[in-house]
Order: C-alpha cells, then sequence, then structure tokens
C-alpha cells in the first residue's frame, strides 16, 4: 500500500491512474462525505476531521497529478497523453483555486460569527 501511494507521490503512475484515481474519484468522494458530515452531524470537529484529511489528500493529490503530467509531457508518449496530461494540469489549477476560494468563504463565515 505504501509503495502504491509512494509511486503516485513520484509521480511514477501513468497519467490516465494518477488524474482518475487518485485525483477526481477521492475528490468527490470527499467533497460528498463533507457535505454528509455537516449535514448530518452539524459537528465542528467531525469536519475539522474531514478537512484534515481532504488538505492531506490534496497534497498528496496535486503533487503526484503534476509530477505525472510533467513525465508525460517530457517523454514519448502518446498524443492522447499528451493531451490528457495538459488537462490534467488544468484541473490540478481549477482544484487549488476553487479550494482557496472555499477556505476564504469558510474563514469570512467564521469570522462573522465568532462574534455572535
Amino acid at each position: 500500500m505504501l509503495a502504491y501511494f509512494m509511486r503516485h507521490w513520484r509521480g511514477d503512475q501513468n497519467i490516465a491512474q494518477s488524474l482518475l484515481v487518485n485525483g477526481v474519484l477521492p475528490y468527490f468522494a470527499l467533497g460528498t462525505v463533507s457535505l454528509l458530515v455537516y449535514v448530518l452531524t452539524f459537528r465542528p470537529t467531525y469536519l475539522m476531521w474531514v478537512a484534515a484529511l481532504f488538505f492531506a489528500w490534496l497534497v498528496w493529490g496535486v503533487v503526484g497529478t503534476t509530477r505525472s503530467a510533467i513525465r508525460t509531457l517530457r517523454s514519448g508518449a502518446s498524443i492522447t497523453s499528451k493531451i490528457l496530461a495538459v488537462i490534467a494540469l488544468a484541473l490540478v489549477v481549477a482544484v487549488l483555486v476553487e479550494t482557496a476560494s472555499q477556505v476564504m468563504a469558510v474563514a469570512r463565515f467564521i469570522t462573522l460569527y465568532r462574534d455572535v
């Protein structure tokens, strides 16, 4: 199991696996879990644990996918793989921008209701 995580972290996995299995699927799974935790429990401590898990995955996923995409673009891979690598890099940027936006929204929410 550790070898799998390390292969992704180093960018040794092919771009399709890196993007879809380690990127898109966990992103939506963690988003769904965080929404369910928020709706069903209303406990900030649970949501903080899910957020910590999300940010740990985010770092691992972004680094591995970026390295895999760069490796694919530098190699003699097929044009399809290179197009997927460019799409992966664009999605990495989009996820980072969206995450930063969500973090700022949560920070504003906490600041707004902190004094209530």
